[in-house]
This record gives C-alpha cells, structure tokens and sequence, in this order.
C-alpha cells in the first residue's frame, strides 16, 4: 500500500477556513497542538473545540464518517470521545470536508506521566472491551478511508 501525498496545512489555513464558514468562532485563538497526525491536522480553536483537517484525498472520506458515528458510538463508552460541533465544508482554499470538535481536556498518553500503570491499563482495557461490545451492523465497510481496518 502506498503512503498518499500530504496537503500543506498550518494555523493559518485552519484560521481562514473558520473565518469564511463559521464566522461566529473567527474571533477565537486558532493555534497548533503538541501531538497532531498523520490523517489529519489538530489546532485548537479557542479554550473549548479543536480542528481537525484531513491531511491528504485518502483520509477526507473520515470526516463525514467521524460526524455519523461518534455520536452512535460515545453512548456505549465509559469514557469521552470527541463530539462533533460542526462540519465544515470543501473551499477553494482547502478541497475536503473538516470538522470541528469539542476539545476533550486532558495529556495525551504517549507523553503523559502515568502515575498508576495497573489503573491505567485497566482503563485501557475496559475502553477496549466496551467498543468491541457495540455491533458493527451497518457500520462502515473497511476501504481506503480506514486503510482496511476491519477487514479480514
């Protein structure tokens, strides 16, 4: 499988697309976050939402899925995901959907000092177990958007 080129994005892009379509947020501070990725692009918009901009073609087929099953999904789950605010829409700008999320406050794990390995774990685990639990009847199908995962 080959690795897709990547869309150049930076805050500044982030702020532009916010500006032209939710001009109600253009005010707030639009800035980067420590740990983005490779899907797609992270800024923090304000003290409460963060933007997330598909990084390349391949991953734009996320964004809508992200909007129609977070929701479906965060019922069934011990602990908060993200929660999809508002979607926004290609641009000539930017050429895909993105979306804009409420910001979920906390340290990411790979940086974080985890005081309590076993408690953690055990988190980890029960998170786990609860999202195999949910049935994948009319879930997405595996494809490109996921890079098959889910498939056999």
């Amino acid at each position: 499988m080959r690795v897709p080129a990547r869309h150049e994005i930076d805050s500044r892009l982030a702020r532009r697309l916010v500006a032209e379509q939710f001009q109600e947020w253009s005010h707030l501070q639009v800035s980067d976050v420590e740990l983005s990725g490779w899907d797609n692009k992270t800024f923090r918009l304000g003290d409460t939402m963060l933007i997330r901009l598909p990084s390349g073609s391949p991953y734009a087929a996320q964004v809508e899925k992200e909007h129609e099953w977070l929701p479906r999904l965060a019922e069934h789950l011990p602990f908060s995901i993200p929660t999809p605010l508002a979607l926004g829409r290609p641009a000539n700008i930017f050429p895909w959907s993105w979306s804009v999320y409420e910001w979920i406050e906390g340290e990411p794990a790979a940086t974080a000092v985890i005081d309590d390995v076993v408690a953690f774990s055990g988190d980890v685990a029960r998170f786990l177990g609860s999202l195999q639990r949910i049935s994948p009847e009319d879930g997405p199908e595996p494809g490109w958007h996921c890079l098959y995962r889910g498939g056999d």
